[in-house]
């Protein structure tokens, strides 16, 4: 493999651009300094040379899926997006799941559900600000605006995983796991994360996995394509990610890292823009005629079911969805 000489020195073309808005009369764009300073409350950042890592967090742990950082990662994508000296973008979670479950802790440490995510009918509003618009923002600001190579690092338990699985590149612990949640807390999987699903384990899979619920654990995932390495845990995944975007930046110079990233979503955008608002949309109308909850407990049932598939995975042995659940077999290949 032939690696350029010249890095980081090419990162320093990156930075004409920002001079050149000033010469120009341009609107300037937000700098890493404001960025990172308003987005603190579910994002910790750090760049070096072009290299922009951003772990979401809830008080700098595991995330707490809510409005907070809904909301927070589509002004990431477009913030970033839009700032030059990002030449390569590191997105992954902290502590040791990727997403620790759906609400928030009061000052007391005590769990409180996502009411921003209701669907009673009185406050179904929230329905479009709170989901509709954070959630189609975030799918087409992580495809459209970052126009950069994407890694993503996968940590412990997902279950937006549309949020790794949408960069150009996945990485993820050996204890990282999956389910997909719509259809068995009664909701219709529209929100893009069937697009990520669908297209990278394939269509008959996908459907298996979302009308069951299906474990995917780190192994499986590698096996079926959706990711493409398993590091031992979450400092040797970012480690590793570090180092690959390395690669990325010693190897293709600025303008071509950029217009070759256009060409490796190309499929992602096209899906993206044919069926995202729709599907989305039709979520919505599901979860508001049907009354859908978002508060459940499938996702400490998941929780305890995928360390049973964890553990039967070391013997060779699989768990298949079955109502009784939990009961090891051997998988006939």
């Amino acid at each position: 493999m032939v690696i350029r000489a010249n890095y980081p020195s090419d990162h320093e073309r990156s930075k004409t651009t920002t001079q050149a808005e000033k010469d120009y009369g341009c609107i300037p764009h937000m700098t890493f300094a404001e960025y990172s300073d308003k987005l603190k409350h579910c994002f910790t950042m750090k760049r070096k040379n072009g290299i922009l890592e951003a772990r979401l967090h809830t008080d700098g742990d595991s995330l707490q899926w809510g409005a907070p950082a809904h909301q927070g990662l589509h002004y990431f994508f477009n913030w970033a997006g839009r700032d030059p000296e990002n030449e390569v973008i590191i997105l992954g979670g902290s502590g040791k799941d990727f997403m620790r479950g759906i609400g928030r802790l009061d000052k007391n440490g005590v769990w409180q559900p996502a009411t921003e995510f209701t669907s009673a009918p009185a406050e179904a509003w929230k329905m479009y600000d709170f989901q509709y618009y954070d959630g189609t923002n975030d799918i087409e600001g992580q495809v459209f605006d970052i126009e950069v190579p994407t890694i993503g690092v996968w940590n412990g338990a997902a279950f937006h995983t549309d949020l790794v699985l949408f960069n150009d590149i996945t990485l993820a612990t050996e204890d990282a796991w999956t389910t997909e949640m719509h259809y068995r807390v009664n909701m219709v999987p529209g929100d893009g994360i069937q697009i990520a699903w669908r297209e990278l384990m394939g269509r008959k899979r996908y459907a298996y996995a979302e009308l069951t619920g299906e474990i995917i654990t780190a192994r499986k995932a590698l096996a079926l394509g959706m990711i493409n390495e398993i590091c031992p845990d979450l400092e040797a995944t970012y480690d590793r990610a570090w180092e690959i975007a390395e690669l990325i930046m010693r190897t293709g110079t600025r303008t071509t890292r950029r217009i070759t990233t256009q060409i490796l979503r190309q499929a992602w955008k096209e899906d993206i823009a044919k069926e995202l608002r729709g599907s989305f949309a039709t979520e919505m109308y599901v979860t508001a005629t049907e009354h859908s909850p978002h508060e459940v407990n499938y996702w400490q049932w998941a929780k305890e079911e995928a360390e049973l598939v964890k553990a039967a995975e070391k013997k060779g042995k699989i768990i298949r969805p079955r109502i009784d659940g939990g009961r090891e077999e051997d998988e006939i290949k």
